[in-house]
């Protein structure tokens, strides 16, 4: 046992619960931020908005950073920074700042995003078996776990008590890191300055997988960013366990995606991506409809199995397309993500504030729908298969 908490893959493990520790810590304590700031849905979304287009723009320079430092280096910088400028955000007291705070926490999130799953890409590979939506499994437990721990510390303790037990997490994450990832010996030629036509990077396969993706993230991103807010408006005499949607989520997205490396070598990826859309936009599409606490909580955790294996089949497929360097691949896909994804909290908050927060969550079924198409156009262009060198 020890020996198996001693290796590249329990590490990257512990990066993606840091990961998860740091979103369900930021999901959880919604109301508690929104009621700090005296922020409207519109101003909520405006935030996360600036907050998405700082994340994106971070995972354009990834791959940069990835030709320059080791994945262990960048990872040991950006876990603690990330953790350290929410800590900053749910503290402040200025308006101002909320709006300088986000954007900088998203900054140092996509990086940390990335390079993790560039990681967790090089591990798969390494292995020669699938893994990689482990790795995403542990993060969805993570941000289970601390989005109801944040939820009832926040509303009991502040804050504060919430963002410490989520940094305990991250400082056993960084340690682990860099223990036992060993820095990767880089390509000299990707290195030394080359000339390249910049769109001879934007592959078919990678702007498909990137719209698709990024469709995906902003549903998800809206499920996780907005559940709280749902359940505390539906039942406000619950706001204490508001964080049972993104709970919920976090819980179905794990229970699908630590078997999932399974599902993906017995049926493949597209099969799996395929069949599980359609749960979460029949999870989307109750949201809309229904009115109940319990059955609002119900209905997340059908989004969250849904959309559990989506991003990380995604993701991996994205890494197999540039083996030389898979931060490269992923950063390019997830360029093409920015738009959806940083779109949705704007536009979602603007429909919550013109209709209801339930109505904007209704309409997240037709972006899935829409995701769904672009997937499918996947399966005619010929994928790197999932142990590829």
């Amino acid at each position: 046992m020890r020996a198996g908490l001693l290796t590249p893959r329990a590490a990257i493990m512990a990066v993606f619960a840091a990961f998860g520790a740091i979103f369900g810590t930021f999901a959880g304590s919604v109301p508690q931020l929104v009621a700090h700031y005296g922020l409207s849905n519109a101003s909520y979304g405006l935030g996360v908005t600036v907050m998405s287009a700082a994340t994106v723009g971070s995972m354009g320079l990834s791959g940069f950073l990835a030709r320059h430092f080791s994945h262990r280096d960048l990872l040991v910088i950006f876990m603690p920074l990330t953790m350290g400028l929410m800590a900053l955000l749910f503290t402040s007291t200025s308006l101002p700042m909320f709006f300088i705070l986000a954007p900088l926490m998203g900054m140092t999130s996509g990086v940390m995003d990335v390079i993790m799953n560039a990681e967790g890409g090089a591990i798969e590979v390494d292995l020669k078996r699938p893994v990689y939506t482990a790795f995403h499994g542990s993060a969805s437990l993570s941000v289970a776990i601390f989005a109801i721990v944040s939820s009832i510390l926040s509303t009991n303790y502040g804050t504060p008590a919430s963002i410490a037990c989520a940094a305990c997490v991250v400082a056993v994450a960084m340690a682990m890191v860099y223990s036992n990832i060993p820095p990767r010996e880089k390509n000299p030629a990707l290195i030394s300055p080359v000339k390249l036509k910049l769109t001879a990077a934007f592959t078919r396969p990678l702007i498909l997988i990137g719209v698709a993706a990024g469709l995906i993230i902003a549903a998800e991103v809206t499920a996780l960013l907005w559940s709280s807010k749902l359940l505390a408006e539906t039942a406000p005499q619950l706001a204490a366990i508001s964080g049972l949607g993104a709970a919920f989520f976090g819980l179905c997205n794990a229970m699908v995606r630590f078997p999932g490396d399974q599902f993906r070598a017995r049926f493949g990826e597209f099969r799996i991506m395929l069949s599980m859309v359609l749960v979460a936009i029949f999870g989307f599409a109750g949201l809309g409809l229904t009115e109940t606490f319990a059955a609002n909580v119900f209905f997340f955790a059908l989004v969250g199995m849904g959309t559990a294996v989506l991003c990380p089949c995604l993701f991996a497929m994205a890494a197999r397309q540039t083996p030389h360097n898979r931060a490269a691949g992923l950063s390019i896909a997830m360029l093409v993500a920015g738009a959806p994804r940083i779109a949705a909290p704007s536009v979602f908050g603007e429909i919550a504030e013109l209709t209801s927060t339930r109505v904007a969550f209704g309409l997240c079924a037709i972006v899935l729908i829409v995701a769904m198409l672009f997937m499918n156009a996947l399966r005619t262009i010929r994928i790197a298969p999932i142990a590829a060198e």
